[in-house]
């Protein structure tokens, strides 16, 4: 089945990416990572907000009324109210030209995030655990061009992720006690669409969708990795999904601009706007930072 989605932000975004919905608040929030803003929009009334952060934000968790933030090559604490940034911890190690990328809270309320080439000419990103406790330990896993995806299962059993230059998603086993992953496999390719696989949403029948840059789509995965619907955007760069509104059944998608040629984007002008798309199945509430539970 095909949806077709709407535009709610034209935002413009040059790289919209890490979509989070603050239930509390009822609004959606995201960052523009090339730009270095913050974006929030109210769907009560379609009023938009933007704020200045002092570094390229690349993913944002809901954190005791503020944002868990990670940019460039460091973590810190965003709060919006005072738009005050402070800095938590600088990741060590990184080689220069490095950033963070995409994020997302694990069952036991640690950030899981991945670093990335930042020109994308070397697979030297790698994944990252920050825990509740404030320690920050690297994860076992092969390094990667581009990471994108950081979602678990509704049961806090496999982990999803991708490198998406390889245009596959992976899906690990997870042990909730443990916090080992193993059992590596390909859980989808994306290759049969032309798009690369990047940001992704797990809804409440355990379904993946996840954003295919350069298809103009967001596609939702069952469990068992078999395609299941298929939406098509007025924006060929989607980056990532978030599921919000009051039951959780709207799916907000973010989109880029970047290194679209202005002809590119005079045929498709609402790349890096906000778009919204009612879904039948709902969404999972967005984990919160230092809260264990699934």
């Amino acid at each position: 089945m095909m949806l077709a989605p709407e535009c709610v932000a034209p935002t413009g975004c040059v790289l919209g990416e890490g979509p989070v919905w603050s239930e509390t608040e009822g609004f959606l929030w995201w960052v523009d990572i090339k730009r270095a803003k913050l974006h929030r929009y109210n769907p009560r009334t379609g009023n938009t907000r933007r704020y200045d952060l002092p570094l390229r934000a690349s993913s944002i968790a809901l954190y005791e009324g503020h944002f868990l933030m990670v940019g460039d090559r460091e973590i810190g604490i965003y709060d919006p109210s005072t738009e005050v940034y402070d800095r938590i911890c600088l990741i060590e190690g990184e080689p220069e030209g490095n950033r963070t990328n995409d994020g997302g809270v694990a069952p036991d309320g640690s950030f899981w995030f991945g670093t990335m080439d930042d020109s994308e000419k070397e697979a030297r990103g790698s994944y990252f655990r920050y825990g509740a406790d404030k320690a920050l330990t690297q994860l076992r896993l092969p390094s990667v061009m581009a990471t994108n995806t950081m979602q678990f299962s509704p049961d806090g059993r496999t982990f999803y992720t991708c490198d998406s230059v390889e245009q596959e998603i992976l899906a690990y086993d997870f042990d909730p006690d443990s916090g080992a992953l193993s059992g590596r496999r390909v859980f989808a390719s994306t290759y049969e669409f032309g798009g690369f696989p990047d940001g992704s949403a797990i809804d409440s029948e355990g379904c993946l969708w996840t954003c295919l840059w350069g298809a103009s789509r967001v596609v939702r995965y069952t469990p068992e990795g078999e395609v299941d619907q298929v939406i098509i955007l007025a924006a060929p760069r989607p980056t990532s999904v978030a599921f919000g509104g009051p039951d959780l059944r709207t799916m907000f998608i973010t989109t880029a601009r970047a290194g679209m040629s202005f002809p590119q984007l005079d045929a498709r002008p609402l790349s890096g706007s906000l778009f919204a798309v009612q879904v039948d199945v709902p969404g999972l509430p967005a984990r919160e930072f230092g809260q264990p539970g699934l």
